[in-house]
């Protein structure tokens, strides 16, 4: 009777220990945290302030007062970061594209190119087949100055607070996107601050590949709602990359030629879109390559 009992305790036990470790092996490995040094906190929302003690406080009705105060320290923020660039040496890399759309009105509408059909399906066409963009590339230690707008200048900005409609921030993770829009219309010489401008002979470049069907006239250009967007490591402030958005209304009047010559001169109205985007990569790759071979 008693080898029974101890036979049976004997199981008990060691299912227990079974259970116990099978217990151990079901648990899960304890969740890891990511803690996320922020170099300099900013208001990510345009109706976010900051309390006494510098945290950040969301309110509960807009505030135009609050997001005038934020758009001041974001585009400050911009401007130190943006400009930090060409003190700097990165190899850098350079995409452009360019597109051709309906212009929009101040009410947001988008207008009508042209009364003619057949010169707004032509305009259309040059979005298609003949606005291609371009790529370059610098290499580590080359010439920064000269390759990223403004082209020569030692700045990359000298846009003011009163150049700007708005300056939002959004934090996603270590990065962080800036995005800065300019007052609509801008004049060329608050373009000028921040873009390499095209001139209008370098716009018309674009359209003397029509040049067998249609002909434009020196057109009236208007700069309308550009944009800086760049992209930092939100724990250095390190800019890893800018795109230029430049858009401007093209005014002008076409003349048919060849097979659109019936048509006659039509005026013309288009928007013009070029982004012009930049990378950057600050790893010294000599650095790089001695870490590799040690």
């Amino acid at each position: 009777m008693n080898r029974k009992i101890l036979a049976g305790l004997s199981l008990v036990v060691v299912f227990a220990m079974l259970f116990a470790f099978a217990g151990c092996g079901a648990k899960t490995e304890e969740e890891t945290t990511t803690t996320i040094n922020v170099k300099t906190p900013l208001p990510t929302d345009i109706t976010s302030t900051r309390d006494d003690d510098g945290n950040i406080v969301t309110d509960t009705e807009y505030s135009p007062e609050n997001l005038a105060k934020n758009n001041e320290e974001i585009f400050a923020y911009f401007t130190e970061c943006v400009n930090k660039i060409k003190t700097t040496k990165a190899a850098v890399e350079m995409s452009q594209s360019k597109s051709i759309s309906k212009a929009v009105d101040e009410k947001g509408d988008s207008v009508k190119m042209s009364d003619n059909e057949y010169i707004n399906a032509a305009i259309t066409s040059l979005d298609d087949y003949m606005l291609h963009g371009k790529k370059d590339s610098l290499e580590y230690g080359d010439d920064i100055v000269a390759f990223i707008p403004v082209k020569g200048a030692d700045y990359v900005s000298a846009l003011e607070l009163n150049d700007i409609e708005s300056a939002t921030c959004v934090d996603n993770g270590t990065e962080r996107v800036v995005t800065v829009t300019l007052k609509s219309p801008a004049a060329v010489e608050v373009i000028q601050k921040a873009y390499d401008v095209d001139t209008v002979d370098e716009a018309m470049t674009e359209f003397e590949k029509a040049n067998g069907y249609m002909e434009l006239s020196t057109p009236e250009l208007t700069y309308k709602n550009c944009q800086i967007i760049i992209k930092l490591n939100i724990e250095t402030d390190e800019v890893t990359s800018a795109e230029f958005i430049k858009t401007m209304d093209v005014n002008t009047t076409v003349t048919g030629k060849g097979k659109l010559e019936s048509i006659g001169t039509v005026p013309v109205l288009f928007n013009l879109r070029t982004a012009d985007k930049y990378t950057f990569d600050y790893a010294d790759p000599a650095t790089s390559t001695t870490l590799a071979e040690m």
